[in-house]
């Protein structure tokens, strides 16, 4: 987002606060099945649509500060590696020795020289080719050329590590991102340095957990304790580029911002902005920290909540400053995330397998909603460019 482009987000969001309304996202009232959250079926079909269609972030940039590094995923139903290599560049691997299946990295992160079998003692190099057979003379035949790791797409791009489940795809980030890729460069993303990373399994459907940040309605009342201050007579204004989603939330700060002259406008100093990475990353941008979670289906009612807080050095110094990032951390991972918005979708998960409503009623102003529910079903049957998500 160039300086322009702030400055006329935050105009459109200082309009919006004149009328006290969100920007229009649908023109009626529409429903949503509960089935979308507890169809079995239908999470196999997203789990080979937008879960193996697409590039899917892995980690930030900084988890592989050097040649060695790696980080393993955090979806067993996807049990990657991710290394940085001698030539710095980055790649991943299905995590399993080519002899009889092993897992190679058993820590979530790492730093290794080679990746050594710990079943029999097989070497890998960090370019994925087999470097050695312990007792080879075992193996007549047996080439090490043939018995590299399994390999995955991988890009480094916006300052954000991606992997595609689709073997031999060719992964275009900046064209899958599209203008929200600018976003990623124009805010330094790639800077930024790792805090704390949370891993939790939650008793709610993936889209159900993601939804709960899509809308403003509900921030007066279930959060009225915690950001209902930050965002009084907050209001909201959308984009959409492809299958992603950014929402930008006017903080009671922005009119601060408003006094002081155009050229001096950067929008984080008065909006929280709040990307849906197609499908499953939400990336949270603060004026001084980040937040990436993401979510990884098990079942229609069970998901993988990862939550990494990451912040810009320069703003957090001495133990002052640690002591500042573990009180963002409390009050964004605890209070609000996990006591508020996913204990409220663990509610909702629970009451649908008791009946009393078919649908849920989505409002004008929870239209994202629907949008982000269209944008995923919408890739069930209809051909999309793979690594775009745009129309085929």
């Amino acid at each position: 987002m160039k300086q322009h482009e702030q400055v006329a987000m935050v105009k459109r969001l200082l309009a919006l606060r004149e009328t006290r309304r969100d920007e229009r996202m649908l023109d009626e009232v529409v429903t949503i099945p509960v089935s979308k959250y507890t169809d079995a079926d239908l999470l196999d079909r997203e789990l080979a649509s937008a879960f193996t269609r697409y590039p899917l972030v892995a980690c930030h940039s900084s988890a592989l500060p050097e040649p060695g590094s790696y980080v393993t995923s955090d979806w067993d139903d996807f049990p990657y590696v991710v290394v940085r290599g001698d030539d710095g560049r980055v790649r991943a691997f299905y995590n399993q020795c080519r002899h009889r299946g092993a897992r190679l990295a058993a820590e979530r992160t790492g730093s290794v020289k080679n990746f050594v079998c710990p079943f029999h003692g097989w070497v890998y190099g960090l370019d994925g080719n087999l470097r050695g057979i312990t007792r080879a003379h075992d193996f007549p035949g047996v080439e090490t050329r043939d018995y590299g790791l399994a390999e995955l797409p991988a890009a480094e791009s916006g300052g954000l590590v991606w992997v595609s489940r689709t073997p031999g795809a060719e992964l275009d980030i900046p064209g899958f991102l599209g203008s929200f890729h600018d976003d990623l460069v124009t805010f330094d993303v790639a800077s930024l340095v790792p805090y704390k990373k949370t891993k939790v399994v939650k008793e709610a459907n993936w889209k159900l957990l993601i939804k709960t940040y899509l809308e403003g309605y509900h921030v007066p009342y279930l959060h009225r304790d915690t950001l209902a201050f930050a965002f009084k007579r907050g209001v909201i204004a959308y984009d959409q580029d492809g299958p992603h989603i950014r929402l930008s939330a006017a903080r009671t700060d922005i009119t601060a911002l408003a006094a002081k002259p155009e050229r001096e406008w950067r929008i984080l100093d008065g909006v929280s902005v709040y990307y849906t990475l197609f499908p499953n990353t939400f990336f949270i941008l603060h004026p001084d920290y980040v937040s990436i979670n993401t979510f990884w289906p098990l079942a229609p009612d069970r998901t993988v909540w990862t939550h990494e807080m990451l912040y810009r050095a320069e703003d957090f110094t001495g133990s002052a400053g640690q002591s500042g990032l573990e009180k963002r951390f409390r009050f964004t991972n605890d209070a609000v995330f996990d006591q508020e918005d996913f204990a409220i979708a663990e509610d909702v998960q629970r009451g649908l397998r008791h009946g009393g409503a078919d649908h849920h009623v989505i409002g004008l102003a929870e239209g994202l909603l629907a949008i982000f529910q269209d944008t995923i079903d919408a890739r069930l049957t209809a051909p999309h460019d793979t690594m775009t998500g745009r129309p085929a």
